[in-house]
Parts: C-alpha cells; structure tokens; sequence
C-alpha cells in the first residue's frame, strides 16, 4: 500500500488576516510544518491542495488546484483524492491519502502515526479519523477506494465532511489532541 499526503490550503484565511500556510512558526511556515509531519510518517509523495500557485512556491510541495475552491473540505479532500488517482500511472500507485489542514502548527509524526498502524491493520475501512474527544475530520487518512462515494455525496450537496465520513466504512482512531490544535488568528500562535 502506498500512502501519499495531502495539504489543504485553499481557505481565505480572513480570520487570520495573511495566507495561513505561510504564517511562520519558529521560522518555518506552517504548511511546511504539516507536510515535513507527513513525510516522516512515510508518506510520499506530497502535494498542497489549493491556493495560489505564484504566492504559494516557497513551500516545500507542489500545488495542486482545487477543482473545488470555497465548497470547503469535502471539495479539497475530493481534488486530493483525484489528483493521486489520475497520477496513478507511475511507477507506484497511490492507495491511501492522508489528508490535512496547513494551520497545524503542532502536528507530528507521533499525532499521526496511530493513524498509519490502524490503516495497516484495517482492510474494511475506507476512511481512518483522528479522534480526541470527537472526531477530528480535518485529519484523516482517506482510501482512494472511496472517490466515487464522495464524488456522490458532493453532487447530491453535502459539504460537511463529519456527514461524509459517517456514510463510509470508517474508524475512528485516537490521537493526541495537542497536535492537533488549529492556528485561525494572530492570537492563536505560539508565544
């Protein structure tokens, strides 16, 4: 099985006033953060889902257009979801996607890897979700098997991700809450 990553960065960052992706923390931007989290998991390749390619370029990934933009996370996770499948014809195919937010200023391999070993041992999952004392939707590592499903519940309207999630085979995994965490305004970074 071959996990690849996804970042989203397409939202309009109003409450934060600056494109967060590029908001720094300790001198690196926070989508840079999110992906070196995923590569030391293992997951290869990488890519960012949304905005502007131009201000984008200095992070460490390739941007990928949302074929989506402001329809929300169910529309990024399904660009995610269909770059990896019509790039399937190198070398290695892509079967899983781990896909997440550039504001996560304090993620890391060890928030994310219960997410890994709970997808190695599950073959009837299509989704595998981080869970704290809820679900965390915005972290999850998403079967390419589901595309269609999704691609369904997004013709039909839904744009809540918690709602498509819950209509796949999915687990829910637990992690650590304080990776997860959310930078959405300048009061929410780090001191």
């Amino acid at each position: 099985m071959s996990l690849a990553a996804a970042v989203l960065a397409g939202g309009r960052s109003s409450r934060m006033g600056t494109t967060k992706a590029l908001v720094e923390i300790d001198g690196c931007a926070m989508a840079d953060r999110v992906l070196d989290a995923a590569r030391a998991i293992g997951a290869d390749p990488v890519v960012i889902v949304g905005g502007d390619p131009e201000e984008l370029a200095s992070l460490s990934a390739p941007v990928v257009a949302d074929q989506h933009p402001g329809e929300g996370p169910v529309g990024g996770v399904l660009a995610a979801l269909r770059h990896f499948v019509d790039a399937g014809g190198g070398a290695e195919r892509v079967d899983r996607v781990l896909v997440l937010p550039c504001d996560l200023a304090h993620v890391d391999a060890d928030t994310l890897f219960p997410l890994v070993e709970a997808e190695a041992g599950d073959g009837f999952s299509q989704v595998w979700v981080a869970a704290t004392d809820r679900l965390e939707p915005m972290c999850a590592i998403w079967s390419v098997d589901a595309l269609d499903r999704i691609q369904e519940r997004f013709d039909a309207g839904e744009r809540a991700l918690h709602a498509v999630i819950g209509e796949l085979p999915h687990a829910a995994v637990t992690v650590d809450p304080d990776g997860l965490v959310n930078i959405n305004t300048p009061d929410d970074l780090p001191e």
